[in-house]
């Protein structure tokens, strides 16, 4: 499925790039996508400038740190669509960097990094309990000690009836 994605978003940016040199030439098209880029660049930079002066704001508790922090990770993001060359990354990239637009998506960031900090947490967990099997051999059964002793031991698959998390 991640293929598909990726084969979706490489004719996308190809489709796009030949309609902008269709309609305006392929001088032009080349013009517009390395002036997109390197605006994208100093709107990043002074952009940066502002969230990295609200993290500091957070770090001395004068402000929520929510919001810088789920900024800087919209603006980690924004930086790897604008150094991805295409004029539809780059575009998402610098529509990222909007503040208002960072604003609207910081919900979306808070959630998604909370479910995958739990997931990890709970791997992490499962890890430390010696609990989670990954990638051996899993044989259902009972186990005995030397001295006759019959020790159960719970699934290594679920724990207190519930599925392990699988990281994506």
């Amino acid at each position: 499925m991640r293929m598909f994605y990726v084969l979706a978003y490489f004719a996308l940016e190809i489709g796009a790039f030949v309609a902008m040199a269709h309609f305006l030439g392929i001088g032009w098209a080349v013009l517009i996508t390395l002036g997109a880029v390197v605006a994208g660049f100093v709107l990043l930079q002074q952009q940066g400038r502002k969230v990295f002066a609200e993290l500091r704001r957070a770090s001395r508790n004068e402000v929520d740190p929510r919001g810088p922090l789920t900024d800087t990770a919209l603006l980690a993001l924004s930086s790897l669509l604008l150094v991805i060359p295409g004029i539809v990354s780059t575009l998402v990239g610098v529509v990222l960097l909007i503040p208002p637009v960072r604003r609207m998506m910081r919900p979306v960031v808070a959630a998604a990094g909370a479910r995958r900090f739990a997931a990890s947490m709970d791997r992490a967990g499962l890890y430390a309990s010696g609990m989670y099997v990954r990638g051996g051999t899993v044989i259902d059964g009972t186990v005995v000690d030397d001295d006759g002793t019959v020790v159960s031991s719970p699934s290594p698959t679920t724990i207190v009836g519930r599925e392990l998390p699988r990281g994506h």
